[in-house]
């Protein structure tokens, strides 16, 4: 998924074979790759709405009191030191991560490839979940979102994947997959007497507050994934389901504050 949706992968080319859209960037170096699933626009768009919406929503409340939609007795207040903290995926990026493959020898990309062609899997079925946040306890570092639908399914083409790069010499993952999309990450919240931090984009700015008390940021927790599966449960519109028809190997590179996902190949599904 790159930071425009020509090779982002909500529209990701249709290409079986490995390709690449900078000259010469596959001859030389590692190329820092992934296996994934693309999401359709409308996913991308709804998650971008959900997004904005919180943010507005608890901007309202800072000065109006709690937003009524929003459980009681959760007050979107409570995430005032915690919304600041989140660096969310840009619009067009989201996606379902199955390997993550780090530092690729360019040379070998072709090999992965074609490792990944010999998988043979059906058109995936999606269902958007609840929010959940990684680690379970303590501070969180990442927002995630679930399926409700799908995530078995999702679950045996990882492992599909794993057992295919084996034999190229990637190790398999040690720990059980749990199909998920990443929301956003969160910068980790300032120590008492600890360095202040940059201004997140946009420029607002100051340092984040000190580091909350487990109390206060198991309660921030959460209310952020309470408002997040308030949004999306009582939607005016129900969240679209989606069929994934494609398995997509993708390169990261930096692009200035949002990684630039291009496909080198295109997988689809079979039947």
């Amino acid at each position: 998924m790159s930071g425009n949706r020509r090779t982002g992968p909500g529209k990701a080319h249709h290409r079986a074979s490995l390709v690449s859209d900078t000259p010469g960037a596959q001859t030389q170096g590692t190329v820092r790759c992934f296996v994934g699933l693309p999401l359709p626009p409308q996913w991308q768009d709804r998650l971008a709405a959900l997004r904005d919406d919180l943010h507005a929503a608890c901007a309202t409340a800072d000065t109006t009191g709690p937003v009524t939609r929003d459980p009681a007795p959760m007050r979107l207040t409570a995430l005032a030191d915690l919304l600041p903290r989140l660096h969310w995926t840009p619009p067009g990026n989201w996606h379902l991560t199955l390997r993550f493959l780090g530092g690729v020898p360019a040379p070998r990309c072709d090999e992965v490839a074609g490792a990944l062609r010999t998988i043979s899997f059906a058109p995936l079925q999606l269902a958007v979940g609840k929010a959940g946040v990684f680690p379970a306890r303590g501070d969180p570092r990442v927002l995630w979102l679930g399926l409700a639908q799908g995530a078995p399914e999702c679950a045996a083409l990882a492992t599909a994947v794993n057992a295919a790069l084996v034999p190229l010499g990637f190790a398999p993952e040690d720990r059980p997959f749990a199909p998920h999309l990443t929301l956003a990450r969160l910068r980790e919240a300032r120590r008492e007497g600890g360095q202040r931090h940059a201004a997140p984009p946009g420029g607002e700015s100051a340092s984040p507050p000190a580091r909350p008390s487990s109390h206060a940021a198991t309660d921030a927790r959460d209310a952020l994934l309470a408002a997040i599966n308030t949004r999306i449960s009582r939607a005016a519109s129900p969240w679209p389901d989606c069929t994934v028809r494609e398995m997509v190997l993708w390169r990261s590179d930096p692009g200035g504050g949002r990684p630039v996902y291009t496909p080198l190949a295109v997988l689809p599904a079979r039947g």
